[in-house]
């Protein structure tokens, strides 16, 4: 007893949490977590023989509502105990609901491992998850479900605002789910909390490997990349070619437009200029910018050149 009540207490940590991804195919993945996101990541749809549960699967009974009376909020209050009760229960809970935690699933996001998915792609089985657009997944170390998957939908509206949103939450024994999918790689990640607290990090390796059709990348390879397919910096330090050096600079420019332009509004443009001062701020200062703080060092950039 007491196992959906504890969930909800958890998902808690997620609620209002916001995450932005920029990929290397040019997509970027842009989601928050709601209260009403909660049924479906359980899966309760599949507990049919519970009379609410019914309802939800028929689509007569809001995620939101549901969610609602779940937590007790409303004229609706819902017994979750009785889920337990349900025939379909004990399944759900060996491939879903015993794994689930804000924790696992944050672990699974940031594993940097996703793939664009088409469910044509599994040849094994069928399943319904066909308005899957990406999937997350991890590979652990646990007896029987290995393979830890999460998934992102996509939500169209016709409009700007089109976005993704949490679609799914399980665990398997096999990796079907990835295998022969395409792979995308993520270049940074950044998560805002419920309190505003933010999270932002620079995948830089999967950044160099997402610039091999550049054609600063080309100029360089193989010279001086590596064979994991990343810039052999030392060695270009190293050079005493000035072409080789003005190609690595340039490529350099390229990944900031990558790293920082999927957070900026569609009319901000920047200098080579600009780009070779934020590059001498990372290297004077170790360390990586917040996108916010790019803008304000640009703006000093401004203030320095009069402009």
């Amino acid at each position: 007893m007491n196992i959906f009540r504890k969930i909800i207490d958890d998902y808690e940590n997620l609620i209002r949490t916001k995450i932005t991804i920029p990929l290397d195919n040019g997509d970027t993945i842009k989601f928050a977590f709601h209260p009403q996101d909660l049924p479906h990541l359980l899966g309760l749809q599949h507990l049919v023989d519970n009379p609410i549960l019914f309802e939800y699967s028929q689509e007569r009974l809001s995620a939101t509502d549901l969610y609602n009376g779940m937590c007790g909020i409303g004229d609706k209050q819902i017994n979750i105990d009785e889920f337990e009760e349900s025939c379909y229960f004990a399944e759900l809970y060996q491939n879903r609901i015993k794994y689930f935690s804000s924790t696992l699933i944050l672990d699974i996001i940031k594993a940097r491992q996703i793939v664009k998915f088409d469910p044509m792609m599994i040849k094994v089985f069928s399943t319904k998850l066909e308005k899957l657009e990406y999937l997350f997944w991890k590979k652990y170390n646990i007896e029987g479900n290995n393979y830890g998957y999460f998934g992102i939908g996509f939500m169209a509206s016709g409009k700007e605002s089109d976005i993704n949103y949490p679609n799914t939450f399980f665990f398997r024994m096999d990796d079907q789910y990835v295998y022969n999918q395409v792979k995308v790689l993520p270049l940074t990640f950044m998560m805002v909390d419920k309190y505003n607290n933010t999270t932002f990090e620079i995948y830089w390796d999967e950044v160099e490997k997402s610039m091999k059709k550049n054609p600063h990348y080309k100029y360089l390879c193989p010279e001086y990349i590596n064979e994991k397919g990343l810039i052999d910096v030392e060695s270009i330090y190293l050079c005493k070619d000035d072409e080789i050096w003005k190609h690595y600079q340039f490529l350099r420019m390229d990944e900031l437009n990558k790293i920082y332009l999927p957070y900026m509004k569609r009319d901000f443009r920047w200098s080579n200029k600009e780009k070779e001062f934020i590059l001498e701020k990372m290297k004077s200062k170790k360390r990586d910018f917040f996108p916010n703080e790019i803008k304000m060092l640009l703006n000093e950039y401004k203030q320095i050149h009069n402009f």
